[in-house]
């Protein structure tokens, strides 16, 4: 194949183009932001689980304490009426003391009744305070998703237009090229890690990076500049300076 040679540098300026795209392409995909946004939606999902966990606990101990505060109010009120039944002096000497036995009955299981009270309240305290944090770690998670939402869409943003920049540029080096040269550049490049030409860079091929053999390097310099050269190694176009 043949191309001139302002086709063929113009074949070198399409390559770095194309190289660029790609350079941003992978830092688009490799945007520190996307594995740190995978890190807080996980810790968020795990935060969200065990919340729950302990919003079901606070809520079991919530049944405890009312239970506890409605034994409490019912002994209480027994008592009242106990101690009023005694004050008022009605009913037999017996029928007196056997009431006052039981307001004392009564009062020490309102004692007792009331430490489960308190111990229930404590548990009840422990499990609101936690639940109250692990809500508070949640919304400072969601702020720092959303921090990290708004920094990834300016750096894709900036990079997208670079990319989209880089395609004008494109669209104004392919109609230089010969379309055969095109043809051959781009399926080169498809089959090769997106490389499909390479300046010949003293006797090293820009595309592989390895050097050409003394006997390919001195035939390479014998033929015309319009002949199109490929690489012995990588079959990359190879063009010469």
């Amino acid at each position: 194949m043949k191309a001139s040679v302002a086709d063929q540098n113009s074949l070198i300026e399409l390559q770095r183009i194309d190289s660029a795209i790609s350079a941003l392409n992978h830092k688009l995909k490799k945007l520190p932001e996307h594995e740190l946004i995978a890190a807080v939606q996980k810790r968020k999902i795990e935060a969200q689980a065990t919340l729950e966990i302990a919003e079901a606990e606070l809520a079991d101990v919530a049944i405890d304490l009312k239970r506890s505060e409605l034994e409490v109010e019912t002994v209480s009120d027994r008592i009242k009426k106990d101690e009023a039944r005694l004050n008022s002096g009605q009913g037999s000497p017996k029928d007196l003391e056997q009431t006052q036995h039981e307001i004392a009955t009564l009062q020490k299981r309102k004692f007792e009744l009331e430490d489960g009270e308190l111990e229930i309240m404590m548990r009840h305290d422990a499990a609101k305070a936690k639940v109250e944090t692990m809500q508070s770690d949640l919304q400072g998670l969601d702020q720092m998703e959303l921090e990290l939402n708004i920094r990834f869409e300016n750096a894709s943003t900036e990079i997208e237009r670079d990319i989209a920049l880089k395609n004008s540029e494109r669209t104004l080096v392919t109609p230089k090229i010969q379309k055969d040269l095109l043809d051959l550049y781009e399926k080169i490049r498809e089959q090769s890690g997106g490389v499909g030409a390479g300046l010949l860079l003293g006797n090293t091929c820009e595309g592989c990076r390895i050097e050409i053999n003394a006997i390919e390097l001195e035939r390479i310099k014998g033929l015309e500049s319009d002949e199109v050269v490929r690489c012995e190694e990588c079959r990359r176009i190879l063009v010469r300076i």
